[in-house]
């Protein structure tokens, strides 16, 4: 949370995405020492926001019951195909049900990834996300494996997972691995409850089992690309906002008067003393925005809530105007206009 001051008196409150699970500056210092030192590490929430992400596990199921793309994965074997006939079978059977891409049609998932990117790992990065629904018969999905050269965070939404994490392996160790090596060296054993935050580390071996209804997610990372790296160019990356146009749900949404929530990413550029005036970077484009705005457009990629009211929301009409805050949060779901055009059709 940060609070913007001007002359002595609070203008408006910074209440970042990540604030569930990192209170203060030296919380999130802490953890990117240990991020840089690749150790995986387990963070809990602070408060109960994260609840809100996405809906829950019977409306999800009935989503991909309906024609959203999914994949199956039992006894460490992947259906990228599955018979959509077939699904509640396979899920009462103990298998992993996921959706690849999910923040295409959950807009609060994508604000999450948003506000990891911006705050923790950077742009030019592939990004992915993928949705786990299990109804928890004990069955492993994939074994034990490791992702590859990819930073992750799990959040576990409902229920809990248990899952045996070990050293990071060299690049090259194919990703499917042999043998149970819980309780040797290194290797750490951990039921991830509900609000928790993991994050692995690139090359992390891992295997998961649940043994009651869970619902997850994993939000990953690439190593990042070469090539031009000016000040446009991430302005561009870092507000990319990959969420599909539907029906949203839920609908309408409350309208609050003393908070305004960021609909979309956007990055303000460094402040033209002469014109004072800067330069603000969206998904569709740029605008040119006065002085005023600049102290909370200056957290806009990461996506926050602004608490403000009287003349400090009025000061911030012009943001407002662009649609890039509102007084109404962004919705759990969007229903999408046509799901064959999904990006989770790519990953089949």
């Amino acid at each position: 949370m940060t609070r913007l001051r001007s002359h002595g008196r609070a203008r408006a409150t910074i209440v970042s995405p990540l604030a569930t699970w990192w209170r203060t500056g030296a919380a999130f210092r802490a953890f990117r020492v240990r991020m840089r030192a690749r150790r995986a590490t387990i963070l809990h929430p602070r408060d109960a926001a994260w609840r809100g992400i996405a809906p829950g596990f019977e409306r999800l199921r009935d989503l991909v019951g309906a024609g959203l793309p999914f994949q199956l994965a039992a006894d460490h074997h992947q259906v990228a195909r599955p018979d959509r006939a077939r699904l509640i079978e396979a899920l009462d059977g103990g298998a992993t049900v996921f959706m690849p891409q999910a923040h295409q049609v959950l807009p609060r998932v994508a604000r999450l990834m948003v506000a990891l990117r911006a705050a923790l790992l950077g742009a030019f990065r592939d990004e992915a996300s993928y949705l786990f629904l299990v109804e928890g018969r004990g069955r492993e999905g994939m074994g034990l494996h490791h992702d590859g050269d990819v930073d992750a965070f799990w959040l576990q939404l409902e229920g809990r997972r248990t899952v045996t994490v070990g050293p990071a392996v060299p690049r090259g160790t194919p990703e499917a691995m042999e043998g149970d090596r819980a309780g040797t060296r290194g290797w750490r054993t951990h039921a991830l409850a509900p609000g928790s935050l993991l994050y692995l580390p690139p090359r992390t071996p891992h295997r998961v089992a649940c043994h009651e209804r869970s619902l997850a997610l994993t939000l990953t990372w690439g190593r990042p690309h070469r090539g031009a790296r000016t000040a446009a160019a991430r302005a561009r990356a870092l507000v990319d906002w990959d969420v599909a146009g539907g029906r949203v749900e839920p609908w309408p949404l409350p309208r609050r008067r003393d908070r305004l929530f960021t609909q979309v990413p956007a990055a303000a550029g460094p402040l033209d003393r002469a014109r004072h005036a800067f330069t603000l970077w969206t998904a569709d484009g740029t605008a040119q925005l006065a002085r005023d705005t600049r102290a909370v457009a200056a957290h806009l990629a990461t996506m926050p809530t602004v608490r403000a009211n009287g003349a400090d929301r009025a000061r911030l009409a012009p943001l407002v105007a662009l649609g890039i805050l509102g007084d109404e949060d962004l919705p759990q779901l969007v229903v999408p206009d046509d799901a064959a055009r999904l990006d989770a059709w790519r990953f089949t």
